[in-house]
Formats: C-alpha cells, sequence, structure tokens
C-alpha cells in the first residue's frame, strides 16, 4: 500500500471517531481565561472548569426564534431513576413511519457527551446522524437540536440530550445509542445502524494532535464568555478570514451557544467538522499516530469493527466534496415550547413539515458550504469589542482563575 494510501486510509478513520466530539456542557458557560494560541486571531483562548453558584446576567440575552407557548396543565411523566427534571407530556403525533431517504442508506448515530470521570450523569448536546448512500456515492449529516422535545419510552417526555444517559443506565455499553436510536426512529423516521460517542474531554488533545485546524470565517465571530478572573462577562471573537484554531480556541468555537443558539452552533459544528476532514486530507498523520491514539483511546466508544471502518474508509476515500450534504433541524422548523416545570424545549408542531426537511438533508447545500454568510451583511461587533486583529481583547490573563460560576445559558 503506499504512503499516500496509507495517510488518506488514517485520515478517515480518524475522522470517523472524531464525528462525535464536538459538544458543550449543559447550562454552564464557566471558563478559565488562558494565553491565546489563535493564529491570526490574537483572542484570549478560555479553558473549561468546575463550577458554583452565582454569576451576573450575561451581556446579551440568548437567541430564540419567538416568544414559547406556555403548557396547558396536564399529567406529569416522571424521568426515573435519574434527578433530571421531569417533562410534561402532550398529545403529539409524528410522521408516521420510516423517513423514506433514509431506508436504503447506511445510518451512523453520532454522539457527543459531557460526561466526565467524576460526574454523576451527563448529557449528551451533540446528536448527528450520518447516512452513507454506497450505491449514488453520496452521504449526508443531520444535527438534532439538543433540546427537541421527544417521547422517551419507559420515561416519558424529555429533551434528546437526556436518551443517552437514561439508556445507559438501564443497560451499560451500548444502551443509550440503542435508546437515542429508538427514538430517532419513533420521532424522525431516521433507523441507524450502528454508533459513535465521544466525550468532551478528549476534543482539545485531539485537534492539538492534528496540528489544529484552520477554518475560514466570511463574518466576524463573536459569544460572550465569562472571565473567571475579573467575575465579568466578556467575548470570545475570532476574526474574518482564514484562522488557525488550536485544540483550545477549537473547543470555544464548537461550544458556545448564548448568541447564535444551539442551531448556530451546530451549523459551525458542521463547518469546522469538514476543515477538520480537509486537515486530516491533507496533513501527514503518519508521524501523528501516538499522538491521536493517546487523544481518543479513552474517550472515543463504539460498536463499529476495524472491518467496518476500514469499509467506511474505503467508501470515504473517493467521495466529492460536492456529493456530501449536510443541514439539521432549526428553529424555523420547530416550536418553543414550555413545559409546565418551567423548562424551554422544542417541540414538533408539523410533524409532516419536520420529516419534509430530514429527507430534505439529502438535497441541502454541500457540507464544505456549511456557515458561508454575505461579507457585506456582517452583524456589528457590540461596543468596545475586537476580534484581536489590533489587540487582543481585555479578557486577556497568564494565571488560571480559582473560582468559577454558573450561568442561566439555555
Amino acid at each position: 500500500m503506499s504512503r499516500t494510501r496509507i495517510q488518506r486510509y488514517s485520515a478517515l478513520l480518524l475522522l470517523l471517531l472524531i464525528f462525535g466530539l464536538v459538544t458543550q456542557p449543559a447550562a454552564i458557560a464557566a471558563v478559565t481565561v488562558q494565553p491565546s494560541a489563535v493564529q491570526a486571531a490574537g483572542t484570549a483562548t478560555p479553558k473549561p472548569a468546575a463550577t458554583e453558584e452565582g454569576a451576573p446576567a450575561p451581556p446579551i440575552s440568548p437567541h430564540v426564534a419567538a416568544p414559547p407557548a406556555k403548557a396547558t396543565p396536564v399529567p406529569t411523566a416522571t424521568v426515573a431513576p435519574t434527578p433530571l427534571p421531569t417533562a410534561t407530556a402532550f398529545p403529539e403525533e409524528p410522521a408516521v413511519g420510516p423517513a423514506s431517504h433514509w431506508v436504503n442508506t447506511e445510518n451512523y448515530l453520532i454522539l457527543g457527551t459531557d460526561r466526565r470521570p467524576d460526574s454523576a450523569n451527563w448529557r449528551t448536546d451533540t446528536v448527528m446522524v450520518l447516512g452513507i448512500d454506497r450505491a449514488q456515492g453520496h452521504a449526508a449529516l443531520l444535527s438534532i437540536p439538543r433540546d427537541l422535545f421527544v417521547q422517551i419510552p419507559n420515561y416519558g417526555w424529555g429533551r434528546i440530550n437526556q436518551v443517552d444517559y437514561l439508556g445507559e443506565q438501564r443497560s451499560p455499553n451500548g444502551g443509550g445509542p440503542a435508546l437515542v436510536s429508538e427514538v430517532l426512529s419513533q420521532t424522525l423516521g431516521i433507523a441507524t445502524n450502528h454508533w459513535v460517542r465521544m466525550q468532551m474531554d478528549g476534543f482539545i488533545s485531539l485537534v492539538d494532535a492534528v496540528g489544529g485546524v484552520t477554518i475560514h470565517l466570511d463574518c466576524p465571530f463573536y459569544e460572550p464568555v465569562f472571565n473567571n478572573n475579573t467575575q465579568a462577562w466578556d467575548y470570545f471573537t475570532l476574526p474574518a478570514g482564514d484562522v488557525h484554531l488550536d485544540g483550545n480556541s477549537a473547543f470555544w468555537f464548537v461550544r458556545l451557544r448564548l448568541r447564535e443558539s444551539d442551531i448556530g452552533r451546530a451549523r459551525r459544528q458542521r463547518q469546522f467538522l469538514w476543515a477538520l476532514r480537509d486537515q486530516a486530507m491533507n496533513a501527514n498523520l503518519i508521524t501523528r499516530i501516538p499522538e491521536l491514539w493517546s487523544a481518543f483511546q479513552t474517550t472515543v466508544s463504539t460498536d463499529l469493527s476495524l472491518l467496518d471502518m476500514v469499509g467506511l474508509a474505503r467508501f470515504g476515500i473517493d467521495l466529492e466534496p460536492g456529493n456530501v450534504r449536510a443541514g439539521g433541524l432549526t428553529l424555523s422548523d420547530l416550536q418553543n415550547f414550555t413545559t409546565a416545570q418551567g423548562a424551554a424545549v422544542l417541540r414538533i408542531a408539523n410533524p409532516n413539515h419536520v420529516r419534509a426537511v430530514v429527507n430534505g438533508v439529502w438535497d441541502a447545500p454541500a457540507m464544505a458550504a456549511t456557515n458561508q454568510q454575505d461579507p457585506a451583511a456582517c452583524p456589528a461587533l457590540p461596543a468596545g469589542v475586537t476580534t484581536g486583529e489590533d489587540e487582543p481583547p481585555a479578557v486577556a490573563a497568564t494565571q488560571p482563575a480559582t473560582k468559577t460560576v454558573t450561568t442561566n445559558n439555555p
């Protein structure tokens, strides 16, 4: 086997393993500000940290599509055996039967969790389905919002980001993905064949192990972050143009969501995954195999065999970029809903429309074009905020903070 072919196999195997690594811990945005390692951005790179109560309100309000509908009081279904919030059941009839465009494809469930060794429970805030049509030489990636309100078998109603944890409690080592697959089949009509799950704590080291990733931004990027050193809100920013991200900066790019919502974050995740694919295909990863193995050996779990991975690699090697499509359910496809317990979720109010969106992902724009914007219509940066093109923002610090906070992020 030629050196070039070995490189491409190793790159595709890496991509398969990292498809599910992007996620955000539930309801926190606590950060420790560290010196920047972002090339061309000059922006201080925060790091994740533990949390405790008490924080001022963020500088901007969370993004929502419209005022949420208030739930009509009805009997509640208890989500057990975990301490997760209970959800209000309501009559809802999702589209019946399999999604036609996903019936004859190989479908892979991609999960990203905030699970940590010392955590009693976790959330799976990244839920994607990768479909492969070998006969046509096509692939499609569908993002599913973490707040999608679904019927969970034997538990009642809850967010889809709870399902993986609940399934693992019932049946460890695969029960979580199995339950997520069952929910997706009932709710969206997509049956998955295999799964890959990655824990968030492997993301930074894995991106660093491939030498970082370059993304192109048509507009400057900014999202609020909490600076532990000043105990005040500031912004994580990146300039427009080509920006090379190290692991820490990439982590925040795919994690933050207060301004753009979970939908905007999912769009950035898809953009980053394609850029990572390009990096993996073009870099000489042979010399980085020890670093890569160290980065993902304790963070990746899957039911795929080595032969399965090799088969996927062989298919992926010759995929044309234009034949890989990507999209997801957005706020305009779903309805904001507030449960009787006060939880803000997204419900399927129009099952037929949602089914059309799910099927339409195969005709969506190419994944390589994800997150493209009109440079002439970029939103203005908040007053006093820079992207680091002239000088770094004031959040830069040389020592990690010792106190952290919890915020009211959605």
